[in-house]
């Protein structure tokens, strides 16, 4: 099966189902709205939003491609962007020292020689 066959039985034949049952539901709504079921007005407007909603999902797929695939890819170019840019900082300016890290390395130490002091390293 061609790519074109593919796309109208898995992306303009369901956007047709869809606005073709929207276009129904908004008519059946509307004339109950018209019967004096008053939720039904609520429905009449639902309905066609549903079906923009629709197109705009249709028209992103077709443009895109597979959705996930879209994101996937766009979010892989952000993260490399910023590996980029952190490995160029890295080779700008070489990393400070953490007093913090060396704070702690330093009470590890400590702590590691008072034990040896009184014979508690295992």
């Amino acid at each position: 099966m061609n790519q074109r066959w593919k796309d109208i039985l898995t992306l303009h034949l369901p956007l047709v189902i869809v606005l073709a049952f929207c276009t129904y539901a908004t008519i059946n709504q509307y004339g109950r709205a018209q019967e004096g079921v008053q939720r039904s007005w609520a429905y009449t407007f639902q309905w066609p939003i549903i079906g923009l909603f629709a197109i705009v999902v249709w028209n992103r797929y077709r443009k895109h491609g597979n959705l996930t695939r879209w994101f996937t890819d766009r979010y892989r170019k952000r993260i490399d962007a910023y590996r980029a840019e952190a490995e160029a900082a890295e080779v700008a300016e070489p990393e400070a020292p953490d007093p913090d890290a060396e704070a702690w390395a330093a009470y590890q130490e400590d702590l590691r020689r008072r034990e040896a002091e009184r014979g508690d390293v295992t």
